[in-house]
């Protein structure tokens, strides 16, 4: 059994041998020693050398889920995990050295039962990409600190959990995507005594995407799954608008 500081990372991974050992690498490199953790890395039926780089790493619990989808390969992590804390990141993500530490104080307060954090994009990423991530960091703390968990979203490449929400709501629905905002929702209908926080501190560097119009093909995917959730709200223009007063304020 771990204790009340103990995390398990799960990373589901499909075909990622290009930042694998990055993402791993990195999720080793942790400077929080005080905290117990595992890393579990979930390989989602890869046909490239993924499983291969992930098996060299003998700190690595490494699984296998044969039901395609990244929700399912976390709902296989969840099962194995013995932490008190589940976070979650992607294979083409790299986790900053103190997004584990910037997790467990964000958790210190027991009120927290999610936690969101900040995503940025490499440095050869394009301008326009940049400045599209500034504007999604802006806007999920925007709509998680002022509007009404209707609107609340989340996502799982920068995403920690305590083990007691999923002991109690039961694990992810086994979407192709989008399961991480139905959580958020489910875990505001059902205890709407714990709070979903963003951490501007918890970092990970999102390497998949270099240009914009990637990432925002990306983005409407997830816009049209969105409307799957029950009760759920896209920000109006006038938030909009003040999500961009929020960013260039801060700059």
């Amino acid at each position: 059994t771990m204790n009340a500081r103990s995390v398990s990372i799960v990373v589901p991974f499909h075909d990622s041998e290009r930042h694998l050992a990055a993402c791993v690498e990195s999720l080793l490199a942790q400077d929080e020693a005080a905290a117990s953790y595992e890393l579990i890395l979930v390989d989602n039926g890869s046909r490239d050398h993924s499983a291969a780089i992930a098996s060299r790493y003998r700190e690595v619990v490494l699984l296998h889920e044969a039901k395609p989808g990244a929700y399912a390969a976390r709902n296989a992590g969840l099962r194995r995990a013995r932490g008190s804390i589940l976070a979650f990141t992607d294979a083409d993500c790299v986790a900053s050295r103190g997004w584990m530490r910037s997790i467990l104080d964000g958790m210190a307060d027991p009120s927290v039962g999610i936690l969101l954090g900040r995503a940025e994009y490499p440095p050869e990423a394009s301008l326009t990409l940049r400045l599209l991530g500034e504007y999604e960091n802006a806007k999920a703390e925007y709509v998680i600190a002022r509007c009404p968990p209707a609107f609340h979203f989340a996502y799982a490449n920068n995403m920690a959990v305590r083990a007691s929400v999923f002991a109690e709501i039961g694990p992810f629905e086994q979407w192709a995507r989008a399961a991480d905002s139905e959580l958020v929702h489910r875990v505001a209908r059902a205890r709407p005594d714990l709070r979903l926080v963003y951490r501007p501190s918890m970092v990970v560097t999102h390497m998949e995407f270099l240009r914009t119009r990637d990432r925002v093909r990306r983005l409407s995917l997830y816009t049209k799954t969105n409307a799957r959730i029950q009760g759920f709200r896209e920000l109006g223009i006038a938030d909009r608008v003040g999500v961009l007063g929020q960013l260039l304020r801060a700059r």
